[in-house]
């Protein structure tokens, strides 16, 4: 509709008949409104031309910084997230499809054993957006590790209503807080989720939500290694996967699942 919109109205400027002229045809208007009708569309034409070059810079910016691209992922992925009722003219919104699809194959897994699920980034607002929707006889055999997480810095912020603390706790909950979330000071997407307390602080939040949050150091040193010929890097938002601490965390949460809970039926 707006695509065709916009053609009949290029079609009737070169032919002569403007925004302004239109206007005074239709509507009989004075000049004072020709004018201001053709002031707007002239700066609504700037605006336009100036948001296309930006985003030919734009695209020019990522495809020569990393950092860029991983700045311009992390806005697509939270815009395309919400339903399209939330913002019509966005792309489509893949966690209509993503989530339920990551639930069923939850679900499939549990019945063969345990399940550690590993989210990183945004990967951790679609497995606690899964948890929700598992079946309760899934969730004993389920256990959560997250690392570089937004959902508090970013989501529980934002989108209160819908991924606000409420919502966390529910999410520890109803995994037993079988749940380690990594996080550095120095990334600057992900954080903690209820505790931002330092390793040899104690939590700022009372109960099993208190033991949720673990620091990482970073960068892991600041001395030349033995086998190195520079300082370690500041690894930021990546990545944890090579961190020993997700090793152990891997390690942590397998060992607390229940090893004696009844695997759901596949029916479910």
């Amino acid at each position: 509709m707006l695509s065709l919109l916009g053609v009949t109205t290029v079609a009737l400027d070169l032919v002569g008949i403007g925004p302004a002229e239109l206007s005074r045809r239709l509507a009989d208007t004075d000049g004072e409104a020709a004018t201001r009708l053709a002031l707007a569309t002239d700066v609504g034409m700037y605006v336009i031309g100036l948001v296309a070059l930006g985003i030919v810079v734009l695209g020019l910016l990522s495809s020569r910084s990393e950092e860029t691209r991983h700045t311009i992922a992390v806005i697509w992925d939270l815009g395309t997230f919400w339903p399209r009722t939330v913002h019509p003219f966005a792309p489509p919104c893949y966690a209509e499809r993503a989530v339920p699809e990551l639930a069923k194959r939850i679900t499939a897994m549990t019945a063969q054993g345990g399940v550690v699920l590993s989210g990183h980034s945004h990967g951790s607002v679609l497995t606690a957006a899964a948890l929700l929707q598992l079946p309760a006889a899934v969730l004993p055999r389920v256990a959560l590790l997250t690392h570089g997480s937004p959902l508090h810095r970013v989501y529980a912020r934002l989108c209160p209503a819908f991924l606000g603390d409420g919502t966390l706790y529910e999410v520890g909950d109803r995994i037993g807080w079988r749940w380690v979330n990594l996080w550095r000071d120095t990334d600057p997407i992900g954080g903690p989720i209820f505790s931002a307390h330092r390793p040899n602080e104690s939590p700022r939040v009372a109960g099993p939500a208190g033991t949720v949050d673990r620091r990482l150091r970073d960068p892991r040193a600041l001395t030349v290694e033995p086998d190195d010929t520079v300082p370690p890097p500041i690894q930021q938002h990546w990545p944890y996967h090579t961190e020993e601490a997700y090793a152990a965390a891997v390690r942590e949460l397998a060992a607390r699942l229940d090893p004696d809970a009844h695997p759901p039926d596949r029916d479910q």
